[in-house]
C-alpha cells in the first residue's frame, strides 16, 4: 500500500502546540540517597511550541526522508535526526516539519526534550502509533536525568518526580550516574510522583543575560558540584514535598513563596546554579529579592530565564521595564500555568 493511502489525504498535516517547562530545582543529587536526581517543575503557556508535521511524497527533501524548516540548526538537525530513526522503526512516510514557533533554545525552557516530545507525538499520528509519552521519551534518548518535560506534556501543571532508583556500583562512584542527561545512563523517564493543577497566579517571565551551560561544558561543571552533602539534598526534598507541593495543592500563594525563595537562595544546588549562571542572574534574583511587588523569584534549571510570581502586576511590571531600561534583561512577559500539556489534531 501507498505512503500517501497509508498516512492520509494529500495536504493535510497533524498540527501539535505544548507548552514551555520552568523548573523549580532538582533535588537528590548525593551520593547516598536511595535514589537521584528529582525534580520539581511546572508547565506555562507563553512560550509555547507549535508545529505542522505533514507526509510528504516519496523520499522526501531531507536527509533521511526528513525536512525540518522554521527552527534553529542545532534543533533543526536534532529532530531530523530523531525523526529519522522513528520514520526507520514504524516504517512511515518522508515528512516535512514547520515549527511556526519554536521554543527559545537554552533559556531554561526545556526546549530540546518538548520539540522533540511534541513532534515525534505529532509524527506518531501521521504514522498511525499510538505511543505513551513515557515510552516515545525513552526511544528519543530523553528523561534520563529529569523527567519534568515528558511529564509535563501529558498534563501540563505542577509536577514532581522521584527521579531514578540507584544501582548499588552507584554508591562507589556516584559522579558517574549524577550527570546531564544527554551524558547520563539509558534508562526510562522517571514517573511523577506529585501531579497537580496549577492556580491561575500571575508568572512573570525574566529573560536575563546570563550564560547558557551546555555540551561537555555542563558535563565537567556537574562533576565539579556533585555529589552535594546528603543534607542538603534532605533539606531540598523538604522544602518541595512538605513546601511547594502542598501549597500548590492548598493554593496557599504565601506558602508556596515561601518555599519558593527558600529554593532559589537557600538550596544548595541552587546557589550552584545560580553562580554558574553569572552575575546578570544573580543580580536579578537579588533585585526581585529586594523589590516590594516581587513575592518570589525563581532560576529554572541554568536559567538565564528567571520567573516570578506577584500580587501586583502593574507595580511588577514597571519594575521589569526598569531593569530591561537598564539593559538588566533582555525581555519579560507575564504568563499563567498551562493544565493542559501538549494538544494535537489534524490541520489542512
Amino acid at each position: 500500500m501507498a505512503h500517501a493511502e497509508r498516512f492520509g489525504p494529500e495536504g493535510w498535516a497533524v498540527r501539535v502546540t505544548a507548552p514551555a517547562r520552568l523548573s523549580f530545582t532538582l533535588i537528590n543529587l548525593d551520593g547516598e540517597s536511595l535514589r537521584r536526581n528529582g525534580i520539581a517543575a511546572m508547565s506555562v503557556r507563553d512560550p509555547h511550541l507549535v508545529a505542522r508535521v505533514a507526509a510528504v511524497p516519496g523520499d522526501g527533501a531531507g536527509t533521511g526522508g526528513v525536512e525540518v524548516v522554521g527552527t534553529e540548526e542545532e534543533t533543526a538537525v536534532e529532530l531530523a535526526g530523531k525523526l529519522a530513526q522513528l520514520r526507520e522503526l514504524w516504517d512511515g512516510p518522508a515528512v516535512r516539519v514547520d515549527v511556526e514557533r519554536p521554543l527559545p533554545q537554552h533559556s531554561g525552557f526545556g526546549s530540546k526534550t518538548t520539540s522533540l516530545l511534541a513532534i515525534g507525538h505529532a509524527y506518531g499520528i501521521v504514522c498511525g502509533q499510538d505511543v505513551p509519552l513515557r515510552e516515545l521519551s525513552r526511544l528519543l534518548g530523553r528523561g534520563r536525568t529529569s523527567g519534568a518535560s515528558t511529564g509535563l506534556a501529558a498534563t501540563g501543571g505542577f509536577l514532581v518526580d522521584g527521579g531514578h532508583r540507584n544501582p548499588p556500583e552507584f554508591f562507589a562512584a556516584p559522579q558517574e550516574f549524577l550527570r546531564p542527561s544527554r551524558f547520563a545512563t539509558p534508562v526510562a523517564p522517571p514517573e511523577p510522583v506529585v501531579r497537580l493543577p496549577f492556580p491561575p497566579w500571575p508568572i512573570l517571565v525574566l529573560l536575563t543575560g546570563g550564560r547558557h551551560l551546555g555540551g561537555t561544558e555542563e558535563l565537567e561543571w556537574f562533576k565539579s558540584v556533585t555529589p552535594i552533602p546528603h543534607a542538603e539534598a534532605a533539606r531540598t526534598a523538604q522544602l518541595v514535598f512538605l513546601g511547594l507541593a502542598p501549597a500548590v495543592a492548598e493554593a496557599d500563594y504565601d506558602g508556596f513563596c515561601a518555599a519558593v525563595d527558600a529554593i532559589t537562595f537557600g538550596s544548595h544546588f541552587k546557589r550552584e546554579q545560580v553562580k554558574v549562571a553569572g552575575s546578570a542572574v544573580g543580580d536579578v534574583l537579588d533585585a526581585g529579592r529586594a523589590e516590594p511587588s516581587i513575592d518570589a523569584i525563581a532560576l529554572s534549571v541554568t536559567g538565564p530565564s528567571c520567573f516570578a510570581f506577584t500580587r501586583d502586576p502593574g507595580a511588577a511590571t514597571r519594575w521589569a521595564q526598569g531593569l530591561r531600561e537598564r539593559g538588566a534583561i533582555r525581555d519579560f512577559w507575564f504568563t499563567t500555568a498551562d493544565n493542559t500539556g501538549l494538544s494535537a489534531g489534524f490541520a489542512p
